[in-house]
């Protein structure tokens, strides 16, 4: 009997042994199974749209301070070298000037360029907006995160990276398919189950995502979608935004510039109506508070939907001018203070003005249409990537003017080269558009800014 227990014993041993081995031999196997364990679990929030817009003070953009600059650079897309060259055409001063960028600084470019251009406004703490290209980068980012977290995702991301020689030439040639020849691990069909839909795997934002620091990837991460400074009434934003919503009727009553803000201020104190009517553009605007729309807008098709396409719908900077240009001030317009009436039929067709005080929105983002400079909009994506120029807006306590007293302008011309620089600017006839990119001398512009100042465009060729 005692035999026959030592028996089972013996044999109950031997299979605990053997399942230890057998489980401990497959553990990297079962982590892989276990890396999506149900197709239908969703992905975790990766966009990061926690801080929308933020507000500069005072002492972020100084407008009365005429031994300080406020410095803003168009699309840098990783060309480190165009950067530099800008900052020293500029004669860039850390101490002095306040820079500001207008998002996509990264990719296109070589991804050794593209995170030095990240360390150097990470290590300077400069202010900027997040661009389209930079938001996949933070994206791709904060997939990789998750994937590690997950078990066998770390395994897994290192042999895709250990893969990478394999299938980078194909894949730079368009083969999508590359992934086919590789172990089922990194075949394409897997990566499906992995990446949310429509994510493009290991192109350009990948690398820089998996190249860049947690010190870089936090930089990009705390930039806002929009940068508001009331004190020089100008929005900085990547793509665009709304003066209007396209959908309703300009006077609709829930258009923030068909009426005055219902504040507690009396009429005269202009400076917090005209801060409560700019704040009302970026709440009271549905488009305005979709973050795609403030990232890739170009223009607005006919049914007022926006879209990234260049040559179909209205530039939504010609909009955003329509609009501005028909605020005429507090003390001319038609429509009283607290109004919210609405015109009707013939009267709105012969709408003239509005109840409020212009703002202007800097932005990039429209590489096709080069610089683009109207009266209260500035377009600085001047094409660098694509050997073209790299352009920045150069702002003083000159470009600034409260606009509530007195009512004179200076006009300048639509074409300036730098022998032109110091020239005395022209008086009567205000040009409100211009495009500079066929100028080649074109590398130092005067420009009209606010209601009553002026401002400068320098540009420097990219190679």
């Amino acid at each position: 009997m005692a035999r026959h227990k030592g028996n089972l014993y013996a044999c109950l041993l031997g299979i605990v042994l053997v399942i230890t081995i057998f489980w401990i031999a497959t553990g990297d196997l079962r982590n892989r199974v276990s890396f999506w364990p149900n197709p239908s679990s969703k992905f975790p929030d990766f966009s990061h749209y926690d801080n929308f817009t933020h507000t500069l003070s005072d002492e972020q953009f100084p407008t009365n301070d005429k031994d300080k600059r406020i410095i803003v650079i168009g699309d840098v897309h990783g060309m480190n070298e165009s950067l530099t060259a800008l900052l020293n055409r500029l004669s860039y001063d850390m101490q002095k000037d306040i820079l500001i960028h207008l998002g996509d600084l990264t990719t296109k470019g070589p991804v050794e360029d593209s995170l030095a251009v990240l360390s150097f406004m990470k290590n300077n703490n400069i202010l900027g907006v997040r661009g389209n290209n930079d938001q996949q980068v933070l994206e791709w980012r904060a997939w990789m995160d998750w994937i590690v977290s997950q078990p066998g995702g770390r395994d897994w991301l290192v042999e895709v990276d250990d893969r990478w020689p394999d299938y980078e030439l194909p894949l730079e040639k368009g083969n999508m398919f590359a992934f086919d020849s590789q172990p089922s691990l990194t075949k394409k069909h897997n990566w499906g189950k992995k990446v949310p839909e429509g994510w493009k795997p290991l192109g350009d934002h990948y690398q820089v995502a998996r190249a860049m620091s947690p010190s870089q990837y936090n930089y990009l991460r705390s930039l806002p979608l929009v940068l508001y400074a009331p004190a020089g009434h100008v929005f900085f934003v990547h793509a665009g935004l709304l003066a209007a919503d396209p959908s309703r009727k300009l006077t609709h009553y829930k258009q923030p510039l068909s009426h005055w803000p219902s504040i507690e201020q009396r009429e005269h104190d202009i400076p917090a109506i005209r801060n409560a009517q700019e704040l009302a553009l970026l709440s009271d605007i549905p488009q305005n508070q979709d973050p795609w729309v403030v990232q890739n807008i170009r223009s607005v098709r006919k049914k007022g939907k926006p879209t990234r396409s260049s040559s179909k719908g209205t530039p939504f900077s010609d909009l955003w001018n329509d609009v501005m240009n028909k605020c005429s001030g507090f003390r001319t317009s038609k429509t009283q203070f607290g109004s919210n009436t609405r015109l009707v039929g013939y009267q709105e067709s012969r709408l003239a003005d509005l109840p409020c005080y212009p703002s202007t929105v800097v932005y990039g983002h429209a590489a096709g249409r080069g610089l683009d400079v109207k009266r209260w909009s500035v377009g600085l994506d001047s094409g660098c990537f694509y050997g073209r120029k790299l352009s920045a807006l150069v702002l003083d306590a000159r470009s600034f003017s409260s606009g509530a007293s007195g009512d004179h302008t200076f006009d300048f011309p639509s074409e300036a080269t730098t022998d032109q620089l110091h020239a005395e600017p022209s008086l009567p006839g205000a040009v409100t558009n211009h495009t500079f990119d066929s100028l080649s001398s074109a590398t130092d512009l005067r420009i009209k800014f606010d209601h009553a100042g002026e401002a400068r465009i320098i540009s420097v060729k990219c190679h």
